[in-house]
């Protein structure tokens, strides 16, 4: 069977290229600031309050707004994926007031979305990527399955098995598909409204397997609640370095997972674009937001604004075809 291709991993940027970028930045000289328009920046995030999303923006909001002297203030806006919150940002004055938090979700939302008014990969501005949270694969107690080996001498024995993802479209949904695509493994897809939903039902038995980010799954893995068969990182995570990674397991070329960063309106000048480069390079940086990450086993992915457009393109390259041809 052909390999279908993973979103490639991109590598981290050297400290010299950092250093470059930092560098540039700071030779535009802290008056930047001074260009913007007075009063609070405000860092939308495009799902509700509570969620993983939302956790990283806010500790990523205060570590910036330490970083730049000045207050951030995290607005939710849910809905449609996204895109309304993107949309939002899309037509905002840019000077550096109004950002957002970026991830994968609105890499494929050109796919996803047909009716936008708007370019979800062009008509912003990256800032910086932030982090990335590993996948991870589970099965429900009652199923009997305690490894992906054995999950797939099951499907290949015509067993009859259902996951759940956080919902259609979603980049759990998708890299499960496309574990699919390459194993030649028939699963049901069950969509919910969010990880917890997905996890409610998979440690009752409704579904067989499921498939959420490993920062809300890490409590139930622990309290042996569910079992975990493999994470979609291309190294174990070192959160959970017991559960292996996909790639040992059989899946080549995959590694992917729940990832943000940050956008501003596509005309913000490259000044105040580095300014905010370099404030959320230091707030990665941060002691508070080094044990956030270290907690809810997110890992850290500092980069310069060209990195992370590439990124998200290359993301949208490997996703888009599984998109059209689910149809969604």
């Amino acid at each position: 069977m052909q390999e279908k291709e993973f979103p490639p991993c991109v590598a981290m940027p050297r400290r010299r290229e950092l250093l470059q970028w930092l560098a540039a930045g700071a030779a535009t000289g802290l008056p930047v600031w001074s260009e913007a328009a007075a009063g609070p920046v405000t860092l939308v995030v495009p799902f509700s309050a509570g969620g993983q999303f939302d956790t990283i923006g806010r500790a990523v909001a205060l570590a910036m707004g330490a970083a730049m002297g000045k207050t951030v203030i995290v607005e939710n806006i849910g809905g449609a994926g996204g895109t309304i919150a993107a949309s939002k940002v899309v037509r905002a004055k840019p000077d550096g007031q109004t950002l957002l938090l970026y991830g994968g979700n609105l890499a494929t939302a050109g796919d996803m979305y047909k009716s936008l008014d708007y370019d979800p990969l062009n008509d912003l501005q990256p800032v910086s990527r932030l982090s990335i949270a590993p996948h991870v694969i589970m099965a429900s107690p009652r199923s009997g399955i305690t490894t992906f080996a054995q999950l797939q001498t099951k499907l290949k024995n015509g067993a009859k098995l259902s996951y759940g993802s956080p919902g259609m479209g979603t980049s759990m949904h998708l890299t499960f598909e496309l574990i699919k695509q390459q194993l030649g493994l028939d699963v049901l897809h069950v969509p919910y409204k969010g990880g917890a939903n997905v996890m409610t039902d998979l440690i009752a038995g409704n579904i067989d397997l499921g498939i959420i980010a490993i920062g809300p799954a890490l409590n139930f893995i622990q309290n042996k609640k569910v079992v975990p068969l493999g994470v979609t990182s291309k190294e174990r995570s070192k959160v959970v370095p017991g559960i292996a990674a996909l790639s040992e397991l059989g899946v080549t070329g995959l590694d992917t997972g729940s990832w943000a960063g940050l956008s501003v309106p596509k005309a913000t000048p490259e000044a105040v674009v580095g300014q905010l480069n370099q404030a959320a390079l230091q707030a990665l940086q941060s002691a508070s937001v080094k044990q956030l990450f270290a907690e809810q086993g997110f890992i850290a992915t500092p980069s310069t604004p060209a990195q992370m457009k590439d990124y998200a393109v290359q993301e949208a390259k490997a996703f888009g075809p599984v998109i059209r041809n689910l149809q969604i």
